[in-house]
């Protein structure tokens, strides 16, 4: 089975997307002026990273899933998995020096320009693990399933995702929480798997003013997956 850690990705901060996330009209106003030096300071903590581990699929069952020997409570990523062999488990982050800078920062509005370009950080740990995939193992396009974001796949089951990654997760010094939210927030974990099909988990999820969407949700397809 394959597997891919990367932890020494050399990250430049997109100019143009920090200033769109801070809503700045140019870069001339008060607020990118101080996110430039801002980023300047943060910019040695900026460590984004992934790991991407091959596992296989096994039982499907009435209520979910087993794949790498963990069973998956969601009717949804059994239906979505159904004719595949293997899979990839994955864990991004933008990495935890970042993140603990920022809970040491006070000033509030210092603290959301630094929570961007965090952001900005864990994006970019994406689409390193996207170009990986196409690369390395020639997944050209891929869907990506992951707890809490799929209706009926609860977050809780992130801590599987880490016991199906044990030896790789410590490559990225992540943790996942009792909670299943990941230490630090700007990491995510689930499982992506080689498809042509246009499908992406916001299609079935009404979360309002959900910064991450990639798809308008679809009412009709959400009914239909929900009631398997």
């Amino acid at each position: 089975m394959r597997e891919l850690l990367n932890n020494k990705i050399e990250y430049i901060c997109d100019l143009e997307a920090l200033r769109m996330r801070l809503h700045s009209e140019d870069m001339e106003s008060e607020i990118f002026i101080r996110a430039l030096e801002l980023l300047e300071e943060a910019r040695p903590l900026l460590k984004p990273a992934f790991a991407i581990k091959e596992v296989s699929v096994g039982q499907i069952g009435e209520n979910g899933i087993t794949i790498g020997g963990q069973f998956f409570n969601s009717k949804i990523v059994a239906n979505k998995l159904k004719d595949e062999t293997n899979v990839f488990s994955y864990i991004a982050t933008c990495g935890r020096e970042i993140s603990q800078f920022i809970e040491n920062t006070t000033d509030a509005i210092d603290q959301y320009i630094l929570d961007q370009i965090a952001y900005l950080a864990y994006l970019e740990a994406m689409n390193q693990m996207t170009l990986a995939a196409e690369n390395q193992f020639g997944i050209k396009r891929q869907i990506r399933l992951c707890p809490g974001s799929v209706i009926d796949w609860s977050v809780a089951d992130v801590k599987k995702i880490f016991a199906l990654m044990d030896g790789l997760y410590q490559g990225l010094d992540v943790s996942v929480l009792s909670s299943g939210l990941i230490d630090p927030l700007k990491s995510t974990s689930g499982i992506f798997y080689a498809s042509d099909e246009e499908f992406e988990s916001c299609a079935i999820c009404s979360r309002v003013n959900c910064e991450t969407r990639q798809m308008e949700y679809d009412e009709d397809l959400h009914d239909k997956m929900v009631n398997l």
